[in-house]
């Protein structure tokens, strides 16, 4: 995919797919950096010590526990931005997310300096914010120019790296989630954003044991499988190729800390424990492991959502769920045939993924109740049909949620 930036292709979908001109510098970073621009860095008080920004305008954002991705902090940058030409983010997931929406409703230009390689969205045309207490993925602004700087990137928090391993992770969820829809509700699918990536992520998956040792030649390839991974989300217009099940657990985790006004794990680990939960879904279609019939009704689902998150945004999420193809009979065997090859290629490396970065640790910091719900609930945040909602139709996902709870060791 880096070798195909700026230019346009047809694919085989009969589609033109646009590949944003993105400038990728692997470099040591200094503030020589964007001194041809009049910018606005956005950092925090980790982040913003990286480099010398000695007579930059810099926003330095706080937060007493990590800053988040917020339309709060969103709101900040604005507020202070002033004929600037380009907001420009020193920092990982969330203050990239940050900057580069407050770039996109400013109609100003937008690059970054990633300083851990623990998110895909440093290339993406998305910014998943947390807006009056719900996830939601908004429009954002392309980098016009991103400086990897390795030696920061691989210094980074041992956690963010293992956060980086699971949300590269898990696009081998969002294929199996993509294929499955495609099959079931007749879902738009495109081989190519798959394509640029599988390869990538087969070999980086099999040294993940070498997360553990920083070492430059494994994280520049977690880092580049994250830039393509990234585009495949800005040229397929949606973060369909990068993002299913896993990922919607990964909201509702977060919206219930953030309910209770708790700061949520980073968002790569929480979608680990995402990717563990949906590999043991496929596990259930592909080994036929017998669950007993067992699902939640309408009423207590909304209970539950009235309970976790009130009555308005348990309203909201009814009505996505009412909304959603639910498709009861399915060729089974033509499902499993079409996502077989995959399944048996990668399902042993994300086994081994969860072992490397301790999931089972993870899920020790959530009740087994919140779990459970997260298994239960989440596929009513969007209208995306994945293999919970598989299960849900099959009127399992109530017995799978216990029987995960019991295999997690919760």
């Amino acid at each position: 995919m880096l070798e195909l930036l700026g230019k346009k292709i047809q694919c085989n979908c009969g589609k033109i797919h646009t590949i944003p001109s993105v400038n990728i510098v692997w470099d040591r970073f200094s503030n020589t950096y964007f001194s041809n621009k009049k910018s606005l860095f956005v950092a925090d008080e980790n982040t913003a010590n990286l480099s010398n920004l000695s007579g930059k305008n810099v926003l330095t954002l706080t937060d007493p526990r990590r800053v988040t991705a917020t339309v709060e902090n969103v709101d900040k940058v604005l507020k202070i931005l002033g004929n600037e030409d380009m907001i420009v983010s020193i920092g990982s997931g969330s203050l990239t997310d940050i900057a580069k929406y407050a770039a996109y409703l400013s109609k100003k230009e937008f690059s970054c300096v990633p300083t851990a390689p623990s998110v895909d969205g440093y290339t993406s045309s998305a910014a998943p914010l947390m807006v009056n207490g719900i996830k939601q993925t908004l429009d954002a602004k392309t980098p016009r120019t991103i400086i990897l700087d390795i030696d920061i990137l691989r210094n980074c928090p041992l956690d963010l790296l293992r956060a980086g391993i699971g949300d590269i992770s898990a696009k081998v969820i969002a294929r199996f989630d993509w294929l499955l829809s495609h099959h079931i509700t007749g879902e738009y699918i495109c081989d190519f954003f798959w394509n640029n990536l599988e390869d990538v992520l087969f070999e980086l998956l099999k040294d993940v044991n070498n997360i553990f040792q920083r070492e430059k030649n494994f994280v520049s390839k977690l880092m580049t499988a994250q830039l393509i991974s990234g585009l495949n989300i800005t040229v397929a217009g949606n973060s369909r190729p990068a993002s299913g099940s896993e990922h919607l657990i990964s909201h509702f985790l977060e919206m219930v800390y953030e309910a209770r006004g708790e700061l949520p794990l980073f968002h790569g680990l929480q979608v680990a424990m995402g990717t563990y939960i949906s590999l043991h879904a496929y596990e259930i279609l592909f080994e036929d492991i017998p669950l007993e019939k067992s699902s939640d009704n309408l009423e207590e689902k909304k209970r539950s959502l009235i309970q976790l998150f009130g009555p308005k945004k348990a309203e909201n999420f009814l009505r996505i769920y009412r909304n959603k193809n639910m498709v009861k009979i399915a060729n089974l065997n033509k499902i499993k045939k079409s996502l077989e090859k995959t399944y048996l290629r990668f399902s042993p490396l994300l086994k081994n993924v969860c072992k490397v970065i301790d999931v089972g640790e993870l899920f020790k910091n959530y009740s087994r109740d919140v779990i459970k719900q997260a298994i239960n609930l989440s596929n009513m945040l969007r209208e995306r049909y994945t293999v919970l909602d598989f299960l849900d139709s099959s009127g399992i996902l109530k017995s799978f949620s216990d029987w995960i709870v019991e295999k997690a060791g919760r």
